[in-house]
């Protein structure tokens, strides 16, 4: 479909098409942005109101929170962060929300920095619909039963690849080494995040577990970056970025997330999504609240998290951006046409236990530190 820059702004703001949906197209017609409001749904909450909420890119549009706006008739607030790193820096130089949106391998290092309170819950209706292995996760619990972590969605940290503009080889050999073939420098690219990138290149490198690895595979992994560096394009940090880039063909081959994938089959470009002979890496990502959130919001916080949580929002995951859903039957509410087409079926665990399972990252300081030096050119 022909579109024209007034059109697609005429669809956000009426809400038939999602922002990250938004920013896509625009780079496809050569267009950086255009000024908009910072929210463009049928309403902006009032922030002595609503909840505050820390999330990820593309996570504030409408279509996720529609139960909120049913019952309270306006949004949350949103404040966007690119990775949990910088949302965590945020949180401990004094920003306060009352919901945040981590994956769950930071859970056990925000609760132990005191920055997260329990979960109630009884409080949230769509909880017993969540799928029984995501009410399990390692670190969303105490011993003592607290729950600190309600999983939403889920995924895969893979290669997102070009199939005709690379080595037929990959399509038969599956592997992250595609984004080590010198071949294809300058038109590489790799998640700017510790655990996307440092991570990546450790299950590449063989480490026996990427997420405590030892000297000697901390070592692999630093060297295997550095062979990297002068490979890639450059470190993404935004999904619509490497979408125009894989579009245009300026990228054969990133690092990418489920969404990626979907929004640029469904605009009919030519891309394949791995699953590599050493392991994708399974993600799964949810609501926490906050010790510092304000008591007078704390009902509207839990709304918010169970909007999110249920069912219409899994739909919306699922068909839009290419994820899994906590809620087992937003799956009954999608065709298995529709699942295949995303990589999903019926039965949830069938993926979530297919990849490597993101952990709490052992020695984070030190690898943290090891990956800016090597961005760096050190």
């Amino acid at each position: 479909m022909d579109y024209k820059k007034d059109d697609l702004v005429e669809m956000l703001a009426t809400g038939k098409m999602s922002r990250r949906k938004f920013q896509s197209l625009l780079g496809s017609l050569g267009i950086a942005t255009v000024t908009l409001p910072v929210w463009t749904g049928p309403a902006r909450a009032a922030a002595e109101d609503h909840p505050d909420v820390l999330t990820w890119e593309g996570w504030d549009i409408p279509e996720h929170h529609q139960e909120y706006f049913d019952k309270h008739g306006e949004y949350p607030n949103f404040s966007i962060m690119g990775d949990e790193e910088e949302g965590f820096a945020k949180i401990l130089a004094g920003a306060r929300y009352d919901v945040s949106h981590p994956c769950s391998y930071k859970v056990e290092i925000w609760r132990d920095a005191g920055i997260l309170q329990p979960i109630d819950v009884s409080r949230l209706d769509h909880w017993g619909d969540i799928v029984p292995s995501l009410k399990q996760i390692p670190g969303m619990t105490t011993a003592d039963g607290d729950v600190y972590f309600v999983a939403s969605e889920w995924g895969h940290t893979s290669v997102l690849y070009r199939p005709d503009l690379v080595d037929p080889k990959y399509q038969e050999e599956e592997t992250w080494g595609i984004l080590w073939d010198e071949r294809y420098a300058g038109r590489l690219s790799m998640a700017d995040s510790l655990i996307d990138g440092v991570m990546v290149a450790a299950i590449y490198g063989g480490a026996e577990d990427p997420f405590n690895m030892t000297d000697a595979e901390v070592e692999v992994t630093g060297d295997l970056l550095r062979k990297q560096l002068p490979l890639l394009r450059y470190y993404w940090t935004s999904p619509t970025d490497i979408e125009n880039a894989m579009a245009a063909g300026e990228l054969v081959a990133t690092s990418s997330w489920n969404d990626s994938y979907t929004a640029l089959k469904g605009e009919g470009i030519n891309v394949k999504y791995m699953n590599p002979k050493e392991g994708a890496m399974t993600w799964v990502c949810g609501f926490c609240l906050m010790s510092a959130a304000d008591p007078e919001k704390l009902e509207k916080s839990y709304d918010l998290i169970d909007a999110f949580i249920s069912p219409e929002s899994g739909v919306v995951t699922i068909m839009d951006e290419g994820y899994g859903h906590a809620n087992a039957k937003a799956f009954d509410l999608v065709s298995d046409e529709d699942l295949a087409e995303r990589g999903l079926s019926k039965n949830p665990d069938e993926l979530l236990n297919s990849g490597i399972f993101q952990e709490p990252i052992g020695n984070e300081p030190v690898l943290q530190g090891l990956f800016e030096e090597i961005k760096a050119g050190l």
